[in-house]
C-alpha cells in the first residue's frame, strides 16, 4: 500500500472497551497552550532542512518517506523496522492497527523475513494490508488471546510470538491485561515493543517540535514497571536489565519501550 493511503494520526486516542471503563478521562492540553505550540511546530518544520539519505533498500526508502510526515509514531518507524529485521521473527502479533502505519512497517520487514503477521483491532482494518501472510482479527485483543491458539491452528501458524507490538488504549488496566494475556505466547527469544510509554499533554520530539497529546497517567509504562518489578524514568533514554528482560527506552514521540527476553 503506498504510504499516501495511510491515515497519519498526530494525537493518539484511547480505543476499546478498556478505554471506556478505565475512569481516567483524556486530558488534552488547553488551547491557550496548544495554539502557540502548534504555530511553533509549523514554523519549525517549514524552516527545517529536508535532507534525505540515499538508500539502496526499497523498504527503507518507503518507510523513510512515511516517517517524513509528522505523527505520533513517525520518529520510531525505522527503529521498529530494524528491530524486526534483527529479530528474524516467524510470527509477529500486532495489537492495534488503526491507520496502518505500524502495519506498513511490519509488512515490509515480514516480507524480508518470510514472517507471518496477526493484527488485532476493534475497528475493521481488514483492508489495511494485502500481504499474503497477514491475518486480521477484529475484536478486543485481550478477549482474542483466549482463542489465539485456535486462530493460528486454522491458518497453519504456530501460536508462538517472536515479536509482540502493543499500541492500543494506552490505559494502565488494559495494558496489565494485555501483558497477562499475551506474554505467555512469547517465544523463548521473544521481543515486546510498546508505544506511548511517555504519553504527555506536551511531549518531546527529536525534531525539536512538541507532541501535543493527552495525559494517560503513565498507564503503559506503569504496567510495564509492575510486570518487571522495577521503577522507570520514562522521561530519559536508557537501557537496563530487570526480571530477565533487557529494557530499552526512548522518550521522544510519545515514547517507545522495547523488551528483549534474556532469561
Amino acid at each position: 500500500m503506498p504510504s499516501s493511503e495511510l491515515v497519519r494520526h498526530t494525537t493518539p486516542r484511547p480505543r476499546g472497551p478498556a478505554a471506556v471503563s478505565a475512569g481516567a478521562p483524556e486530558r488534552p492540553a488547553p488551547w491557550p497552550i496548544t495554539l502557540p505550540l502548534r504555530a511553533y511546530n509549523k514554523l519549525r518544520r517549514m524552516l527545517a532542512s529536508r535532507h534525505s539519505h540515499s538508500r539502496s533498500s526499497a523498504e527503507l526508502r518507503e518507510i523513510g518517506e512515511l516517517a517524513s510526515a509528522p505523527s505520533d509514531i513517525n520518529e520510531h518507524l525505522e527503529l521498529i523496522f530494524a528491530e524486526t529485521l534483527l529479530q528474524q521473527p516467524k510470527l509477529i502479533a500486532e495489537l492495534g492497527v488503526r491507520g496502518g502505519v505500524s502495519t506498513f512497517v511490519f509488512e515490509r520487514a515480514a516480507r524480508l523475513c518470510n514472517a507471518s503477521i496477526v493484527s488485532v483491532d476493534i475497528d475493521d482494518c481488514s483492508t489495511i494490508s494485502s500481504y499474503e501472510n497477514w491475518h486480521f482479527y477484529r475484536g478486543d485483543d485481550v478477549q482474542f488471546a483466549a482463542s489465539f491458539p485456535e486462530f493460528c491452528r486454522t491458518r497453519g501458524l504456530e501460536p508462538s510470538v517472536d515479536l509482540l507490538f502493543v499500541d492500543t488504549s494506552h490505559y494502565y488496566e488494559h495494558t496489565v491485561q494485555e501483558i497477562a494475556a499475551w506474554f505467555p505466547f512469547l517465544s523463548a527469544r521473544g521481543k515486546a515493543i510498546f508505544h506511548d510509554t511517555n504519553l504527555r499533554t506536551i511531549g518531546p520530539r527529536k525534531d525539536g517540535c512538541f507532541d501535543l497529546s493527552w495525559d494517560n497517567q503513565r498507564g503503559v509504562i506503569r504496567a510495564i514497571e509492575e510486570y518487571l518489578r522495577t521503577k522507570i524514568d520514562e522521561r530519559r533514554e536508557f537501557s537496563d536489565i530487570a526480571n530477565g528482560w533487557l529494557i530499552r527506552h526512548w522518550p521522544n514521540c510519545n515514547g517507545l519501550t522495547i523488551l528483549d527476553r534474556i532469561a
